[in-house]
């Protein structure tokens, strides 16, 4: 008689069902019905679900193909934890004449009552693996409610640490430091793949790290924001690594890089791109490159047409002879308590308290009632501290305007806070170039102010164009 012994294990977790335990209670099944256990052959999965389909798993698929008189395991639940699969895995042996048996003595196939417990345990198995999920699904709802962290690695930014037998999540000080540097980079003038270098992520894992509410020691989960027991109030997970005017600031700049109405210059730009315009048409003058590869201003109507090396040379001679040894100021703001991001975010949670009222019922409504009235008075506090007037004070760099131009990467905000404006003509002009240095004519009014109040310091007086 052909024997075969089963043994399947999903994980290694105690020693009561390890693959050792399942071959000793058959070993001794098959001695106490007069087999000897050393003439049956061994097929074994380890590690697989008992809800995988029966081909799926390399042992079993190997076990069928061998069609043995008698099939032994040490409970049922180790041949499947599907209804289906073990059905299916009955008529197989009624087809091909095998008896399923389990060591514990509860399923026999071989016999009428046997064939009808095997059904029964089947639905029970079943019935036990759903009880489980849904148990293993409460309990991680459970966790998100309370705050704390369920399993897997930590979202970047932050660390797992443990209290009273629980897991929790707080910032990692490192990582949170190279993300609040990325941020500044990002709402100053960066974008996100270049700001992703920073933190050391990729650029699609620092794109949704932005767009989620980690950052602010928030989660979200299947597209939601985890809400507390209210369903108003989001859960905090750990401290926010950022505030809500960073995070108000962050969305804001990642809605202005998808739109393109706010896209960082491209590395290739030319040292004039945006600066350069065409005398007749007024249109800005392109990049683009000869036939011979030669880099050049053109009109895109093709008016006219110049090597990028003449005109930048031109320009830069010019801005060196005129604004050379000027001192170099840049703008900072000063006062004001921008508040914006926080009255976004408890103008979010009323809104969410609104809806549920019109839904809620008696039990809940009062409650409701109570956090509504609660989140407008938070409202009404940050609305009258709110003042984002801030003032622009310029403040020396400690080098000239000639030390900053030896960096290439300075030289086009330089040429920008200088108000140049270049202007070509066609090649039959002694002088094709006209190069002006200002603001626009919609500033001089405030241009004017700003010499009168400068008056006497001439390197404030050059400078005010750097408003």
């Amino acid at each position: 008689m052909d024997m075969a012994i089963y043994l399947r294990l999903s994980r290694e977790n105690d020693g009561s069902v390890s693959l050792d335990t399942q071959r000793a209670a058959c070993a001794r099944w098959l001695a106490t019905h007069g087999h000897d256990p050393a003439d049956a052959t061994e097929y074994v999965d380890a590690g697989v679900s008992g809800a995988s389909p029966l081909e799926q798993r390399t042992g079993m698929r190997a076990l069928m193909e061998s069609r043995p008189d008698i099939v032994v395991t040490r409970k049922q639940d180790r041949y499947a934890r599907s209804v289906t699969e073990f059905l299916r895995l009955v008529a197989w042996a009624e087809q091909c004449g095998t008896s399923l048996a389990t060591a514990d003595g509860n399923l026999d196939t071989s016999t009428p009552h046997g064939r009808m417990v095997a059904n029964v345990l089947a639905s029970l198995a079943s019935w036990e693996r759903e009880i489980i999920s849904a148990r293993i699904t409460e309990g991680h709802a459970t966790r998100r409610t309370q705050g704390r962290w369920g399993s897997g690695r930590p979202p970047y930014g932050y660390r797992i640490t443990r209290r009273d037998g629980a897991a929790y999540l707080e910032v990692d000080d490192e990582q949170a430091q190279r993300i609040r540097t990325a941020v500044a980079k990002l709402t100053e003038d960066g974008t996100v793949a270049t700001t992703a270098r920073l933190t050391g992520l990729s650029e699609p894992q620092w794109r949704r790290l932005l767009k989620s509410p980690t950052l602010r020691g928030q989660r979200s989960h299947k597209g939601s924001l985890v809400l507390s027991a209210d369903g108003v109030t989001p859960v905090q997970f750990a401290d926010p690594i950022l505030n809500a005017a960073e995070a108000k600031a962050v969305r804001e700049r990642l809605l202005a890089l998808a739109t393109g109405t706010d896209r960082a210059p491209r590395r290739a730009a030319p040292l004039c791109a945006g600066m350069a315009h065409c005398y007749r048409c007024a249109g800005r003058l392109n990049g683009g490159t000869s036939d011979k590869g030669v880099a050049l201003y053109k009109c895109k109507q093709g008016h006219v047409t110049m090597y990028a090396a003449t005109l930048d040379e031109r320009v830069s001679a010019e801005f060196l002879s005129t604004w050379g040894t000027f001192a170099e100021h840049r703008v900072s703001l000063e006062g004001g308590s921008d508040l914006s991001g926080q009255l976004a975010e408890v103008d979010e949670q009323l809104r969410r308290a609104v809806d549920m009222r019109l839904t809620a019922g008696p039990a809940t409504l009062a409650i409701l009632e109570e956090k509504q009235h609660e989140l407008e008075a938070a409202y009404a506090r940050l609305r009258a501290a709110h003042d984002p007037d801030v003032r622009e004070m310029l403040v020396p760099t400690g080098r000239t305007l000639g030390e900053a131009w030896e960096d290439p990467a300075e030289r086009p905000r330089l040429l920008a806070d200088m108000g140049l404006s270049v202007t070509l003509h066609p090649k039959q002009r002694a002088d094709r170039i006209v190069i002006h240095w200002g603001p626009d004519p919609a500033d001089d009014a405030l241009d004017a102010v700003l010499r009168d109040e400068f008056l006497g310091d001439a390197d404030l007086v050059a400078l005010t164009c750097l408003h």
